[in-house]
This record gives structure tokens, sequence and C-alpha cells, in this order.
């Protein structure tokens, strides 16, 4: 077997001025570095170049088991909806893939704008609006993968979607679409395991990082978050499923003007099905999870748990149905509160909020207020050392 081999994206006809489509380029190349036999194989996108592309997949399983995407140089989409010649839900996905790497300081531009301005969300009386937008980038079934030093800016959706992974990591990644894009999380992980995200920053029009159902053993550390609406468990419970969320860990966050901090939301009951009696209800559980050594800049709900989370705006009555929350740890947090509820638990009645911790909590009020409180319901657990404000805990 040979030790490495390496292909270059400009030597299968890639242009990369950023007007020709160079999606075939691309598709080709994968294909030898993916077939290649070598122990490190390499794609490389060199820099000074910017690559317009269609969708894409990248399949796997390949023959190498080391695969490097060297992205050195700037990849972007079509623009609006008009200009994407194939329907994808993702701009560029990697499936069934083992082994990869994808390194190189490049930028992934989703152009999403045009996506934007049509969303069902900024325009829900439009007709012919979009609701569901494309990703752009996802990772599929995907194990043993790294992501690092990658730039990524205004996907049409969400930034980055792990779905079904197993051992995957990101390291100084930087995510930047604007306060009021709609839906653009940063990165959303659902059903998987052993995902982590390090030393990053993002700035996005939703979640910075949004974990979903199914997904265990998450570890996030050192995240610079704002805009956006936080760092989010949930939302879960909507589709009726058996909701299991656990060990969910949360480290070393900064968040600045975000809409919430650290948040855990779900959902007692998402419909009624009237004509054939069905109701799809939160049921389920998540446990074991930590949020620590938290810094907030002017945040509104620096601390929040909602299982009362649902469409409509004037809230949602309690319900004998809910997600179980329990052992959740907020230990260090310090900053300010733009919302005079800085720490809002609002737990079911029926299914309550069990093994809550808040140990030295340390908010103040931002400029804007005179002084903050907390707010629990139904929320049951212990506070260590100092919490400011007064804690709301049950015993």
């Amino acid at each position: 077997m040979a030790t490495s081999s390496a292909v270059n994206i400009l030597n299968y006809g890639a242009v990369g001025n950023g007007i020709k489509d160079d999606s075939l380029a691309f598709s080709k190349a994968w294909s030898d570095t993916c077939n290649s036999v070598a122990n490190q194989s390499t794609l490389l996108v060199p820099s000074g170049h910017t690559f317009l592309v269609q969708p894409l997949t990248f399949t796997g399983p390949c023959k190498s088991p080391n695969l490097y995407f060297q992205l050195e140089g700037g990849v972007i989409a079509p623009g609006g909806p008009e200009k994407w010649k194939i329907k994808a839900q993702s701009l560029i996905s990697f499936e069934n893939v083992s082994g990869l790497t994808l390194d190189g300081y490049g930028t992934i531009n989703g152009l999403g704008k045009g996506w934007w301005d049509l969303s069902c969300a900024h325009h829900p009386k439009l007709k012919g609006c979009y609701d569901r937008r494309p990703t752009t980038l996802t990772f599929i079934y995907c194990t043993r993968i790294r992501v690092n030093n990658i730039f990524m800016i205004n996907s049409p959706q969400v930034h980055i979607l792990v779905w079904y992974g197993n051992d995957v990591k990101f390291d100084s990644v930087s995510i930047n679409s604007p306060a009021l894009s709609p839906n653009t999380d940063g990165i959303h992980i659902e059903d998987s395991k052993n995902v982590s995200v390090f030393h990053s920053v993002i700035k996005a029009g939703d979640d910075c990082i949004s974990i979903g159902d199914q997904s265990f053993h998450i570890l996030i550390v050192n995240i610079f978050c704002g805009p956006g609406h936080g760092i989010s468990i949930g939302s879960l419970g909507r589709d009726g499923e058996e909701v299991k969320v656990e060990n969910i860990q949360v480290h070393r966050a900064n968040f600045f003007g975000t809409t919430n901090g650290v948040r855990i939301k779900t959902y007692q009951v998402m419909y009624t099905l009237k004509f054939i009696n069905i109701n799809l209800v939160g049921k389920g559980i998540v446990q074991h999870v930590g949020f620590k050594n938290l810094t907030f800049h002017n945040v509104e709900n620096p601390i929040i748990i909602d299982q009362h989370y649902c469409f409509d705006p004037n809230g949602c009555p309690d319900l004998p149905t809910a997600v179980h929350i329990d052992d959740v740890k907020f230990q260090g947090a310090i900053g300010t509160s733009a919302s005079e509820v800085a720490m809002n638990l609002n737990c079911s009645k029926s299914v309550p909020c069990t093994n809550i911790n808040f140990k030295n909590i340390r908010l103040k009020p931002a400029k804007s207020l005179k002084r903050i409180k907390s707010s629990c319901n139904n929320a049951y657990g212990s506070n260590t050392g100092t919490v400011k404000p007064s804690s709301c805990l049950h015993s």
C-alpha cells in the first residue's frame, strides 16, 4: 500500500473563478480520492481560487483509512433558490464516510440571502415561501470526522449538520451569519454520539449550537456565541418519539448579546390528530447535563429550562405529558442579564425538573435593568456556594 496520494481539484477541470460550475471536477476528484488505496489520501482545493458548486454528495465507504479534504481556497453556493439546478437538502454532504479530516483555513459561503428573502419565517404570507432551506455542510452516517480551521458564512439555513454520526470533532471553526438570518443554526447535532466542538466562534440567526434527540456524550468547550439564540438542547418531544439525550457537557462558553444563554427546550404535545385520535406527546428524558464556567455579556435569558415550549406566542398550558429533565448542573456563571428573569426554570407540574444544581452563580443586571431575579415552576434541586440572583429551586 502506498503511503500517501494527493489530487488537486485544478487537475480535474476546475476553473475556480467563482462563475463557472466546478461541480463535476469535485465529483471526479472525490472519486479518485475515495478509491485510493494509499494509507493517506488527500484532495486539495488550492488557495487563490473560489469554486462555484451545485449540490455535491461525497459518498463512502472509501478504501483509504485516512482521508484529507484540504480546503485552502473558497467554495460558494449558486445563490438563491432559482440558481440551484438540483433540489437538495444540503450544498455539500458527506455520507457514510469514515476517517475524514476537513482542514485548511478555507471558506464555504452558502450565499443565503436569496433564500432568506423568500423564507416563510420572514414572509409568512408570501406564496411559495420556503419553510425548509438547504444546510451548507452535512455529515450523515459518518465516523472519525475532524473539521478544523474552516470558515463558514451565510448558510441558507443550518450551517453544519451532524446526523447519525460517531466520533466527530470540530476545532477552531468560524461561523458567521447575520442576527436576523432565519434558522441559521451554527452546528446542529442529531442522532449522534461522541461529538465535540472546541475553540470556535459562532455568529448566527438561530442557536449557535443545537443538540437534538438521541444525542449522547456531547462535549462543547470554549465557544464564543453571539449574535444568536445561545446553546440549546432541543427542541425535543415534538414528533411523539421517546426522547433520550444524555451526557451533554458545555464548558467555558461565552455569550454576547444573545437572546438566550444555555437552554433546554421541550414540547409537552405537538398536536392532536382528532380524526384518528392520536396525540403526539412529549415523553422520554434529558439527563446528566453540565453547564460550567459560563460568561454572559448583556444576554437575555442566560439560564433557561422550558418544558412548555410551543408555537403559541402566549404560551401553552400544563399538560399531563412532558419530557423529564433530570440531573442538570449550572456551575460557575458570571456576567450580565438583559432580561429581568435571569434564571427561568419553567417545568411541568406532572413531570417536574429534578436534581437541578446551581453552584457559584453571580449574575448582575445589564445597564438597562435595575434588578434581576430567578423564576421556578416545579423545579427541584440544590444550591452550592453563592447563587445570585437568589435561587428559586425547591428542595
